[in-house]
């Protein structure tokens, strides 16, 4: 029955289209998608924006954000296929602050010229006001390079895009080999060992996704295996392991700036959920009061989706099944908002299984960051949950070593978490020497 599921959870990435793409990327073909210098291409010809590729090793970085306030750009997947490579950093100050350094390193045709600029932001500065500074700094650092591509007259101080006309041409009208699928593997491994014990985790993702505006297509894979092993005072050991593996597909279509339709199909197995296989099925519906145009600034969704579900379970549940099928129906409201004066993020959730009305769940969780001061800040975060949908529970008292290791889910009817925290700097804020001596001793 595993070996069947395994198979099947690997099914929809095997049915994607990857090896047409690779078929056609042949090292001519991939040379004359992505460089300019070897030719005037098709893609070339659609889009003529200069190629930047975003990496930030240590300081946050908003990508959507800067996908959205710089459109003369066009932001790569690979440092290799693009004209410039943006690389962010940062230090920090005496004062508590941050000096970033922007690194513009030209590629291709702008092979040898490296440009650095610096900017210094103050402690609690808020998430909205460094993704801002960090574009302006970003549009000063690129509109030399952008000054010598096709389009260069549409700049002054800032870029203007042309009246009546989109800033640059829809992505749907470049001519992508890959046709816009991106594919991404991953493999980790973990463990710690002592003199009484040890234990170890491996998990592997795959995941495929093609976003255009139109169109938003994801497929995802995982399988995780832990495993741990303890060594009593009598002298025995005692050795615990969990599994579990998902597979999702996910459609969406984007109806009008504010509504969005999908599907959603899925299935797989968890030990600790009882579980040896499940599946699942969702249409849904989606409206942000704003314009999705504002999401990397403000978001205000309602979600409501239908469903079924289908269980097969390692041992008799306390309803007494084995397997069983339920519809299912979600509500969701949920917030985001990036301002200057701080962070809320917030969602509502409320899930039901409709063939019992008792069989329910809520669910609140919300995060803020406000800052309150010149140097006072407060963040909040708290989650909250009132649970009575838990039809995977095996029958029977989970034994004592179940409940200390966690390898299965226990009956609750509610969970809680939260936090609180103030954070206060004062003193000069122009101190903005960079001084990293000793800094890796630590205290």
């Amino acid at each position: 029955m595993l070996i069947q599921l395994r198979a099947l959870l690997l099914a929809p990435l095997l049915a994607l289209p990857l090896w047409p793409a690779l078929a056609h990327a042949q090292p001519g073909v991939r040379a004359a998608a992505i460089g300019r210098d070897s030719g005037a291409t098709a893609a070339a010809a659609a889009d003529t924006r200069l190629r930047v590729f975003l990496d930030c090793q240590n300081a946050p970085c908003d990508r959507n954000f800067f996908i959205t306030d710089l459109p003369f750009s066009l932001w790569t997947q690979d440092r290799r296929d693009a004209d410039v490579h943006l690389l962010i950093t940062r230090i920090g100050t005496a004062s508590g602050g941050g000096e970033y350094s922007l690194n513009f390193v030209g590629q291709r045709s702008f092979a040898g010229r490296v440009d650095t600029l610096i900017t210094f932001l103050p402690p609690n500065t808020t998430d909205d006001i460094r993704r801002r500074e960090l574009a302006r700094v970003a549009k000063v650092g690129l509109a030399p390079f952008a000054m010598r591509l096709p389009g260069a007259e549409r700049f002054s101080i800032r870029y203007d895009a042309p009246k009546g006309a989109a800033a640059a041409p829809k992505l749907a009208s470049l001519n992508d080999p890959w046709n816009f699928w991106v594919y991404r593997m991953r493999a980790n491994g973990s463990g710690s060992a002592e003199s009484r014990g040890n234990n170890y985790e491996l998990t592997g993702n795959l995941s495929a996704s093609r976003i255009t505006e139109e169109w938003k297509i994801t497929v995802s894979g995982r399988n995780e295996y832990r495993a741990s092993a303890f060594k009593l005072s009598s002298g025995d050991m005692r050795r615990f392991a969990l599994r579990s593996a998902d597979a999702n597909v996910r459609v969406v279509r984007s109806v009008t700036d504010h509504f969005s339709v999908g599907a959603n199909a899925g299935t797989g197995y968890s030990e600790f959920r009882n579980t040896q296989a499940s599946g699942a099925a969702d249409v849904s519906a989606e409206y942000n009061f704003y314009s999705w145009k504002e999401a990397t600034s403000r978001q205000l969704i309602g979600l409501v989706s239908v469903g079924h579900r289908y269980f097969d379970y390692y041992q008799p549940t306390i309803f007494g099944v084995t397997t069983e099928n339920r519809p299912v129906a979600r509500a969701i409201l949920a917030t985001e908002s990036r301002q200057t004066w701080g962070n809320i993020d917030g969602s509502l959730r409320y899930t039901r299984f409709l063939h019992n009305a008792s069989t329910y769940s809520v669910s609140f969780s919300g995060r803020t960051n406000i800052r309150l001061s010149r140097g006072l800040s407060l963040e909040l975060r708290g989650d909250a949950a009132k649970v009575n949908d838990q039809l995977f529970l095996a029958r029977g008292d989970a034994s004592d070593d179940e409940v200390l290791t966690r390898t299965r889910a226990l009956a609750t009817s509610f969970r809680l978490s939260g936090s609180i925290g103030l954070n206060f700097t004062f003193g000069s804020i122009y101190n903005s020497i960079v001084n990293p001596r000793l800094d890796e001793i630590g205290g």
